[in-house]
């Protein structure tokens, strides 16, 4: 809730800076997403890539600069076994006494500078180096039993990408790295813009 109270607050005051209203654009992008776990994997099973999708809105603050404000589901990422099977993590070995699941969970709001540059009529090449608060939910579940934790902080991300002008819209796409307290998320997105 702390997050979506921030997020609506960065957009009224995006609506408060004397911009033309058709410069102003939202967007949706589909997220492929690797979440590094930190984990290896020797017998167990460690699925570390999940679909997610990021909502934002930006505003140009001049031709060769744009801002822009975020939310990122980033997905899940996952590691079960049963009894005997391994993983590693850390350089220590650890093993399954029972059949579990530990599953992480990640989302994120963003603040980022988005330079860009016209390389030709209606494509645009754009770069993006923000700040985003995020938070990882973990969950545990067995057969005996069930246990989560929340962990949450604030990192940089970066990326780059392509914009594509079809009138009103925009297509993208691009790649970003997001930073989660020294453990990694890259993300491959595509999407559409619609500029007001």
């Amino acid at each position: 809730m702390k997050k979506l109270v921030i997020l609506l607050f960065t957009f009224s005051l995006l609506g408060l800076q004397s911009v033309k209203s058709e410069e102003a654009y939202i967007g949706i992008d589909y997220l492929n997403n690797e979440i590094d776990t930190g984990i290896t994997n020797i017998s167990s099973t460690l699925d570390e890539k999940d679909s997610g999708y990021s909502l934002y809105a930006g505003m140009p603050m001049s031709d060769t600069m744009d801002i822009e404000v975020s939310y990122n589901d980033f997905g899940e990422a996952s590691l079960s076994g049963v009894s005997g099977n391994q993983f590693s993590l850390d350089g220590t070995t650890y093993e399954f006494n029972t059949t579990a699941t530990l599953a992480v969970k990640a989302t994120s709001i963003g603040f980022a500078a988005k330079p860009k540059m016209e390389i030709a009529d209606g494509v645009t090449l754009y770069g993006k180096l923000g700040i985003h608060m995020w938070d990882s939910k973990l969950s545990i579940a067995s057969t005996t039993v069930t246990a989560s934790a929340d962990e949450d902080g604030t990192d940089v991300f970066y990326g780059a990408g392509v914009e594509v002008s079809l009138a009103n819209l925009k297509g993208r796409i691009g790649y970003s790295l997001y930073d989660m307290d020294g453990e990694d998320v890259t993300s491959l997105n595509v999407g559409l813009i619609y500029n007001f």
